[in-house]
């Protein structure tokens, strides 16, 4: 991978801040061409700095669903089949395997507790959960993904 310079860190705050900026924008905000900011944007993308564009979904929705961090232990010899299970689930948006005393951190979307409730009962049923921690996400401080 080629270094990142400055005006490369600028171009990916600003996509950052806002993905859908035009090509004329970032010229303007990185103070280069339009051929230049749109030569810079391939190489980044073409050297996997940028992977994707992804939608972030505003507040007043956010605030309309449930959000919870579902920390789980599974037994090794299943982990496989559980992580297999939990990826096909719609309600669970990103899996992590993270080191320490749990094993998968699993984040949730649910529209209502009663669909947070019947995930979580799903998950708990799944052969090799040794154990469940939820913890409901109340509000979010910051979130600059």
């Amino acid at each position: 991978m080629r270094a990142i310079n400055p005006k490369d860190e600028k171009l990916l705050e600003a996509l950052k801040d806002n993905a859908r900026l035009s090509i004329s924008e970032l010229a303007r905000q990185l103070g280069v061409s339009r051929t230049t900011a749109q030569q810079r944007l391939q190489r980044l993308e073409n050297t996997g700095v940028i992977t994707g564009y992804m939608l972030r979904l505003g507040k007043e929705y956010l605030d309309n669903s449930i959000h919870a961090h579902v920390n789980l232990k599974v037994e090794p010899a299943h982990s496989s089949n559980i992580i297999t299970a939990l990826k096909a689930n719609p309600r669970i948006e990103t899996l992590y395997t993270v080191s320490g005393k749990i094993d998968l951190i699993a984040v949730v979307n649910a529209p209502s507790a009663s669909s947070l409730d019947k995930t979580l009962d799903e998950i708990g049923l799944l052969n090799g959960i040794k154990s469940t921690e939820t913890a409901i996400i109340l509000s979010t401080k910051k979130d600059h993904r």
